[in-house]
């Protein structure tokens, strides 16, 4: 039976630390933009809905999810839907913003960046039409968290 070192285990709760500070301050710490923003959940159709732009989100260089942005001419908006590769739909939802209309949101695959190679959840850049572009975060599982915009 192996005895695991107090000091490995030191080390194993000093990096869990430094990536929980890492995934739940720096974004918070170091942005002087507004936000932060979260989303609602969209439960309408989006067939009816116009594509507008897609990024693909990266994990040690292979595609792990496709963000897409649909144009909703209704609500002068955007759907923003997270897929798997094999097109499997993990969750719809439209970016709100309390002080102001986001208009038309687009992604930008140049400026999109994985957080930790991807472990840490990724940047991805957003340009809406009605207000200075910004950075979504969504999270290492694909999970909306929210995002900001410049001012």
């Amino acid at each position: 039976m192996k005895v695991i070192k107090p000091l490995s285990l030191m080390v194993f709760g000093l990096v869990v630390v430094m990536y929980a500070l890492y995934y739940f301050v720096e974004p918070r710490l170091f942005n002087m933009d507004d936000g932060p923003y979260y989303s609602k959940t969209y439960t309408g159709p989006i067939d009816t809905l116009t594509a507008s732009s897609s990024v693909e989100l990266k994990r040690n260089g292979r595609i792990k999810y496709i963000l897409e942005s649909l144009l909703d001419q209704d609500k002068e908006g955007s759907v923003l839907i997270l897929k798997r590769t094999d097109g499997e739909i993990l969750w719809q939802k439209r970016p709100i913003k309390t002080d102001g209309s986001l208009g038309p949101v687009e992604v930008n695959q140049k400026y999109t960046r994985a957080r930790l190679f991807g472990y840490g959840g990724w940047n991805v850049s957003i340009h809406p039409k009605h207000q200075e572009s910004g950075t979504l975060y969504l999270g290492p599982l694909g999970n909306f968290r929210y995002f900001y915009h410049s001012w």
